[in-house]
């Protein structure tokens, strides 16, 4: 009777050489990592240049709306008017800030704001946000208003102002705005040789 053995003799394989994960190691090749990073990149420089060019106030990028001369029984000059297009002594229908579009109508229409001036700030290096706003509001508070205008109402200061890039590129002028918080009135508030 023969035995029958568990033991089986190992037979003999050649050595493997080791398999490296190196150029696999997160599953991605390298290449692709390359491109992926280089695509981060390219949107976040895209968003930046969109976000830099949003904020630059480029005035002849806005489009220029007719003025009527002769307005009719409704009062309106112009609708939807650009900021820049805004003459000393408009007074303003639909008004929200110094920098957004407006109904210029004429003041004895009701409105709820008008552009009482435009001044030039001190031509000297940059003096920074809060001194330009100091500034700014200083220039619009010396405007002289017609002292027989009825200022019944809350009256705030609205006033554009240059930023640090405006102000490399030589703007100085601050456009002063007075507007009521609430309600409309008929009258101008300058002198009648002002507006």
């Amino acid at each position: 009777m023969q035995e029958s053995s568990d033991r089986h003799e190992p037979s003999y394989q050649p050595a493997r050489p080791a398999e490296t994960q190196g150029g696999h190691r997160f599953g991605i090749a390298p290449g692709w990592l390359l491109i992926g990073a280089l695509g981060i990149i390219l949107i976040l420089v895209f968003g930046i240049t969109r976000l830099t060019h949003a904020m630059q106030a480029n005035p002849e990028a806005s489009p220029t709306v007719a003025r009527d001369p002769s307005p009719g029984i409704d009062g309106i000059i112009a609708e939807n008017a650009p900021a820049h297009q805004f003459q000393v002594g408009d007074c303003l229908a639909d008004f929200t800030s110094p920098l957004d579009p407006a109904t210029i109508v004429t003041c004895t229409t009701p409105h709820g704001a008008q552009l009482i001036g435009v001044k030039t700030l001190d031509d000297v290096p940059y003096p920074g946000d809060p001194r330009v706003t100091s500034k700014a509001e200083a220039a619009c508070r010396a405007i002289r208003l017609d002292p027989g205008s009825a200022l019944e109402g809350n009256w705030n200061y609205a006033f554009s102002r240059p930023s640090a890039g405006t102000w490399d590129a030589g703007d100085r002028s601050v456009a002063c705005f007075l507007s009521l918080e609430e309600g409309t009135t008929t009258a101008s508030l300058l002198p009648s040789s002002s507006a």
